[in-house]
């Protein structure tokens, strides 16, 4: 069977956790593969409507309002068109990864310049990032990548650090990389630009929670990353506004195996989220994802970059509680890239729309979900600027932050991680069993039976899928 044969390729080449650069390496074999490029090449039907319609839901209607007599002193009345530079850090989604893929090798190409938070190809009018809809405000805006490429090749990646499979822990070096590149274009003035910058990282982490080094990506160890990386931005950076995206629930990533392609690709990208050992470590996994929100939220909400004028972060939540549109029963692969894990050109202006919002909206009120068909909010003219936690209205800021951090940390002891530290340990001595089996795999009984085990999986993950699919909420069954 050819499944099996794909499946078996994916554990003899893969890990437990998640590994980038044994996912290129596969990627370029499977290039070369005629069985698999013939299986991609049916796959590919499934994503046929990645670029069609995209700007059938929202459409972005705000105007500039007039430039101000007096250029803006403080990170708290920051207006859009005050914003000179855009720059991120993060992973492959920031990096654009396979959101134009329509070949086996367009899998790794990084497309930055469509990249939702730091891309500026096109116009507002072809593709909504944040650097687009900051062009309506002020059309000399810097610093967005543009075109495909790796994060070394600067005429592309700009100020777009983000690099495919990096986690918190490269968080650090890419602040010192981004400060480095700003102070060396001659284009920005660095102490008098003002910036918006975008974080966004943690899926690889948790992609790794059930390999060997657990302990490594626990939630204390991941703020410690992102605090080390703002830290470093608080110090060394002035004028700037700073988003932290909420990590997104991995667990979408399950009810993607829709076929070989998607599982075998899972494999590589994402096998604790996709195909979880059982039910203990998949609510293992869930609580940490919570634990890694809610610390983070711990942290800025000490105030720790609010004691300048001219510096804040802000938590950006839009992603914690999206899930991908249904149509027909299942999820919508047009939001996704062929990898059935990245986000597709649709699916990027889906998380441009989403953060933008969030941006415009107060401390305590901002959406932590999107949805089909929603709107792209306007600043007001008597609220032009971005909400931060002192621009807000304090008591929706205390009450609901402290409210999300209360609701967090229930969730937290009512499924703490300790709890589950046999059954996780019994789940990697399965796993690595399962892989040293593969690799010494020379007969034809041993195949037989692991293509059983995998099929019976598959089979299971399939209804779970289904059982996941129908508990969602109403509202994203709506047709788009």
């Amino acid at each position: 069977m050819i499944w099996i044969y794909c499946f078996i390729c994916a554990i003899g080449f893969s890990s437990v956790g998640a590994d980038y650069g044994k996912y290129a390496d596969f990627i370029r074999r499977q290039a070369e593969n005629e069985t698999f490029v013939r299986l991609f090449e049916k796959h590919m039907s499934q994503f046929q409507d990645n670029d069609k319609n995209l700007r059938k839901s929202s459409t972005f209607g705000c105007r500039a309002f007039p430039q101000p007599a007096q250029k803006t002193s403080s990170v708290h009345k920051l207006r859009p068109m005050d914003v000179k530079v855009i720059g991120a850090l993060g992973d492959s989604i920031t990096a654009g990864t396979g959101i134009t893929a329509k070949t086996v090798l367009g899998l790794l190409q990084e497309n930055r310049g469509l990249s939702w938070s730091v891309g500026g190809d096109k116009s507002i009018n072809e593709q909504q990032t944040i650097p687009n809809i900051l062009k309506v405000y002020n059309p000399n805006i810097k610093g967005f990548s543009t075109g495909s490429g790796p994060v070394w090749w600067e005429p592309s990646s700009h100020l777009n650090i983000a690099n495919p499979g990096d986690k918190s822990e490269n968080m650090p070096d890419q602040a010192k990389t981004l400060v480095d590149r700003m102070k060396a274009d001659k284009n920005i003035n660095f102490e008098e630009d003002w910036k918006v910058i975008t974080l966004f990282v943690g899926g690889n982490d948790l992609c790794d929670y059930c390999g060997k080094e657990k302990e490594k990506y626990r939630a204390e160890n991941y703020v410690a990353h992102i605090q080390e990386a703002l830290d470093y931005l608080h110090q060394n950076v002035p004028r700037a506004f700073v988003n932290l995206v909420e990590i997104l629930d991995i667990f979408i990533v399950k009810t993607l195996n829709e076929n070989i392609v998607c599982d075998t690709l899972h494999f590589f990208l994402c096998a604790c989220a996709a195909f979880p050992a059982n039910s203990d470590a998949e609510a293992e996994l869930r609580a940490e994802t919570e634990r890694y929100r809610s610390l983070v939220n711990e942290l800025v909400l000490t105030g720790r970059y609010d004691t300048r004028d001219d510096f804040t972060v802000v938590v950006q939540p839009f992603f914690s509680e999206t899930h991908p549109p249904i149509q027909n029963g299942s999820p919508d692969l047009s939001y996704f890239a062929p990898d059935c894990f990245h986000l597709s050109l649709k699916g990027h202006r889906a998380a441009a729309d989403a953060l933008w919002n969030n941006m415009i909206e107060p401390i305590g009120k901002k959406r932590t979900k999107w949805t089909p068909g929603e709107i792209v909010e306007c600043p007001s003219a008597e609220a032009p600027y971005f909400y931060t936690y002192k621009n807000s209205d304090s008591s929706n800021v205390i009450g609901n932050a402290l409210g999300q951090l209360e609701s967090q940390q229930e969730f937290d002891s009512n499924t703490d991680p300790d709890n589950h530290k046999s059954s996780q340990s019994g789940s990697s001595s399965v796993a690595m069993t399962t892989v040293a089996t593969v690799v010494g795999v020379l007969i034809v009984a041993v195949v037989s039976v692991f293509a059983l085990v995998a099929w019976k999986r598959r089979h299971s993950n399939k209804e779970e899928r289904q059982i996941l699919l129908q508990q969602r909420d109403s509202q994203y069954y709506a047709p788009i």
